[in-house]
C-alpha cells in the first residue's frame, strides 16, 4: 500500500491559518516550551526574577539564569538537554512569524552587535532593559507584533565551555540566560536596537549585520541568481519561501554596482508579478521592496535625482544574515532544492485541443504552482515556444481541468489534448507513454471506493514502478519512478540511488528521495532511539522515554485529518488487541497536524475511534526519527534499540509476531 506525503497537506494546512493566528500560536508555543524548560529542573534553572514590570500598562520582563556541570569523555559539540533543545527547535521553527530575528552561534565567531536593549511601554513613558552579548554566547532573538498592541520577544542565550578537571577529567560547563518580555509599543520608538555606548544613537539605531560575502558582485551572477531563487520560490513549501525571499532580498541588497536602465528592468520584470502573486501579504510587500532596494540602485533613481515618488510596501525584513538563514532552514529539515546548474532549453509545442479550450499553461510538474507560460487556443489549435527545464517532467494544463505530461529534452512536443495524448523525441516518447499511463491510472484509483478492488489497483502500480527501478534501463525514467514511489522502497534497494556512482543522484526529483534516505538512517534497527517531547490532548507534556523500557514500543506517525486507503488505524486496532498483552507491545500515535493548528480535528478523531493506547501530539519526533511520509511505523526493544522500521502493516505484524514478550532488559 502507497504511503501519501506530508508536504502537500502541511502547505494546504499553514495556508488555511491567517498571519495573525500563526503569530499567536507561534508565541503561545515558545512561552509553553519554556515553562516546560523551567519545570523541567534541568539546568537547575531558577524560577524567574521580574527586572521590569508596569502593573497599569502591563509590561514586563522575566529573567530566567540555568546552569550545569558535569563529566564528559567526548569532544566540545554542543549538548542540550531535552527540553532546552526543544525550545531552540520551536524558536527556530516560530522564527519565520517573528518581527525580528537575530540568531548567532558561538562558532561562527564574534556577534554581529554588541548586545541589544529593549523599551517597555510604562506609565512614566518606557522603561528600557540592555543586554551585553558575550563573545562566546550562542544568541537567540525573536520579536512578534501582537494584535492586541504589545510586543512579545524572547532572548535566550547560553554559552559552553570544557574545563580540565585532575579527578573527574572533562568538565562540561553550561551557563544561560532567558529574557521573556511582553512589553507596551511606544509608537514610532523601535522596540527592540543594537546596545550602544552613544546615547544619542539610541532611540535610532537599527540592527546592521556585515555584508554577506555571497552577494553577486556583477550583473550576470546577480540576474542569474534572481532567477534562481524565484523559481526555488515558486516550488518551495511556505517555510521555504519565507527563505527564498528573505534570501532575494539580502541578495539585492548586498548588489554593490550601480544597475543600468536595461539591467534594472530586465530584473523588474522578473520580479514584479510576485508582488501581486506571491503566498501571502508579507511575501508580497518583501518582493516590492526588493524592487524598490534594486531601483534605488539603478540610473532611474539618479535621474530623478535621488526621489522616490511612489515607494512601494515595504516590511521590516528578518534580521538574519543569508548564511544564517540557510543554516535555519536547514535545521528544520527543509531545504531549498534547486541545482546551481539548471540548464533551461526552448521547447516547441503544438497541438490540437477541445474547440471550447481558451488557453494552455506549462508547468513543471516537480511544483504545480510554477508556471512557465500560458497560451492562447484558437479554433482548436496551439502553437508556441517556451523556455523549460532539461530533462525534467512538464505538463499541459487545459483551462484548469486536465493534464497532459512531456519529457523536455529540447525536442518540439506535438500534443493531442483531446485525447490526453503526446508525442516527442523517440528517446522520450516512452518515458511521456508511462508518466500518462500511470497518472492516469493513479487518477481512476481515487474514485475506487471498493477496498480489494483499490489494493489490486495499488499492488499493479507498484508493480510497475518496480519494473522500470529494477529492470529498466532508461536511467531518466528510473529517476521520476523514484521519486514517485520511494517511500515503499526499503533502504537498502534506495541506498544506491543516492550514491554519485547513480547517473542522475543529484536530479532535482532525487532531492525527496535523498531526504527520505537521511530519515531512515535515523531509524535503523541497531541504533538507540532519541527522546523527545510530547503533549497530550490536555495539554500535558511527556517524553518519549515514559513509555520505553518497560516492554515493545511501537511509534505511529500519522495524520488525523486522513481517512481514505492510507489510514491504517483499523488495522492498528486488530494489532493492538492481539499482541498489547500477548507480546507485551504498547503502541503510542504520534500526530503533527494537532500541533498549532487550530483547524485541527485530532480530539474529535480520537473520540470517534476510541482508541486504547496513547495519542500524543509532536512535531519534533518527526525531524528527530526523519519522517518523510506516513504513516510510518518505529519498533523499539525494551532496551530502547530500534529493532524495525516496518513499511506497512503486513510487515509490523510480521516483525510482532517474532517478538520475545519475555525478554528482559539484560
Amino acid at each position: 500500500m502507497m504511503k501519501n506525503r506530508t508536504i502537500v497537506m502541511v502547505i494546504f494546512l499553514i495556508l488555511a491559518v491567517s498571519v495573525q493566528a500563526q503569530v499567536s500560536d507561534a508565541v503561545r508555543n515558545i512561552h509553553d516550551k519554556l515553562q516546560a524548560f523551567v519545570a523541567s529542573g534541568e539546568y537547575n534553572v531558577d524560577k524567574g526574577r521580574v527586572v521590569n514590570s508596569d502593573e497599569v500598562s502591563g509590561s514586563k520582563t522575566i529573567a530566567y539564569s540555568f546552569s550545569m556541570v558535569f563529566g564528559m569523555d567526548s569532544d566540545n559539540s554542543t549538548v542540550l538537554f531535552p527540553h532546552l533543545k526543544e525550545l531552540e527547535q520551536t524558536l527556530r521553527s516560530e522564527a519565520m512569524h517573528a518581527k525580528e530575528i537575530y540568531m548567532h552561534d558561538a562558532k561562527e565567531g564574534d556577534p554581529l552587535i554588541p548586545g541589544i536593549q529593549w523599551s517597555l511601554g510604562n506609565t512614566n513613558g518606557y522603561v528600557s532593559g540592555m543586554y551585553v552579548f558575550g563573545k562566546k554566547q550562542n544568541i537567540r532573538l525573536l520579536s512578534f507584533d501582537m494584535t492586541n498592541g504589545y510586543r512579545y520577544a524572547l532572548l535566550l542565550l547560553w554559552e559552553q565551555q570544557i574545563k580540565q578537571d585532575k579527578q573527574i577529567g572533562n568538565t562540561w560547563l553550561m551557563n544561560g540566560t532567558i529574557f521573556e518580555i511582553h512589553a507596551k509599543k511606544l509608537g514610532h520608538m523601535p522596540f527592540i536596537r543594537p546596545y550602544s555606548e552613544r546615547k544619542e544613537q539610541e532611540l535610532t539605531a537599527t540592527i546592521k549585520y556585515a555584508p554577506d560575502s555571497s552577494s553577486p558582485q556583477t550583473y550576470e551572477e546577480l540576474l542569474a541568481k534572481v532567477r534562481q531563487t524565484c523559481q526555488i520560490y515558486q516550488r518551495e513549501t511556505t517555510e521555504g519561501k519565507t527563505a527564498a525571499v528573505v534570501i532575494l532580498h539580502k541578495m539585492c541588497d548586498g548588489y554593490p554596482n550601480t544597475l543600468t536602465r536595461e539591467q534594472y528592468n530586465a530584473l523588474i520584470n522578473i520580479l514584479h508579478p510576485f508582488t501581486e502573486s506571491a503566498v501571502g501579504q508579507k511575501h508580497k510587500e518583501m518582493f516590492g521592496y526588493t524592487c524598490y532596494t534594486l531601483y534605488k540602485k539603478s540610473e532611474h533613481y539618479q535621474d530623478e535625482g535621488g526621489e522616490v515618488k511612489s515607494r512601494p510596501a515595504m516590511i521590516v525584513s528578518s534580521s538574519v544574515t543569508t548564511s544564517q538563514l540557510k543554516k535555519l532552514v536547514t535545521h528544520n529539515g527543509l531545504v531549498v532544492n534547486e541545482s546551481s546548474d539548471l540548464q533551461l532549453v526552448n521547447c516547441q509545442i503544438s497541438g490540437t485541443a477541445p474547440d471550447d479550450a481558451d488557453s494552455i499553461s506549462v508547468r513543471r510538474s516537480v511544483s504545480h504552482s510554477e508556471v512557465f507560460g500560458k497560451f492562447p487556443v484558437k479554433n482548436g489549435r496551439f502553437s508556441f515556444t517556451c523556455q523549460l527545464p532539461k530533462d525534467e517532467v512538464c505538463y499541459l494544463l487545459l483551462d484548469n481541468r486536465s493534464m497532459t505530461y512531456f519529457w523536455v529534452d529540447g525536442q518540439p512536443v506535438t500534443a493531442d489534448l483531446k485525447h490526453g495524448s503526446v508525442k516527442s523525441s523517440k528517446a522520450s516518447q516512452l518515458r511521456n507513454n508511462f508518466v500518462n499511463e500511470t497518472e492516469a491510472e493513479r487518477m481512476r484509483m481515487l474514485k475506487i471506493k471498493d477496498r480489494a478492488e483499490l489494493d489490486t489497483a495499488i499492488n499493479r502500480q507498484c508493480e510497475r514502478y518496480r519494473q522500470v527501478i529494477f529492470s529498466g534501463k532508461d536511467d531518466l525514467l528510473r529517476t521520476y519512478a523514484l521519486y514517485k514511489f520511494y517511500s515503499e522502497l526499503t533502504y537498502d534497494e534506495l541506498k544506491p540511488f543516492v550514491s554519485n556512482k547513480f547517473r542522475h543522484a543529484n536530479h532535482l526529483l532525487m532531492a525527496p528521495v535523498k531526504e527520505y534516505v537521511a530519515g531512515l538512517e535515523k531509524r535503523l534497527p541497531g541504533k538507540h532511539y532519541e527522546n523527545v517531547l510530547l503533549v497530550d490532548t490536555l495539554g500535558n507534556y511527556h517524553e518519549l522515554k515514559e513509555y520505553v523500557g518497560k516492554g515493545y514500543v511501537v511509534l505511529h506517525f500519522w495524520e488525523s485529518w486522513h481517512r481514505d486507503q492510507f489510514d491504517i488505524l483499523p488495522q492498528l486496532h486488530k494489532l493492538y488487541e492481539k499482541y498489547h498483552k500477548t507480546k507485551n507491545v504498547e503502541i503510542i500515535s504520534l500526530a503533527t497536524d494537532a500541533i498549532n493548528n487550530p483547524n485541527s480535528k485530532w480530539t474529535e478523531r480520537l473520540k470517534e475511534e476510541q482508541l486504547p493506547w496513547p495519542q500524543l501530539a509532536t512535531k519534533a519526533a518527526w525531524n528527530l526519527y526523519g519522517i518523510c511520509s506516513w504513516p510510518e511505523t518505529i519498533v523499539i526493544g525494551p532496551d530502547g534499540i530500534i529493532i524495525a522500521s516496518p513499511r506497512n502493516v503486513e510487515e509490523l505484524e510480521n516483525v510482532l509476531e517474532t517478538l520475545n514478550p519475555n525478554r528482559s532488559l539484560d
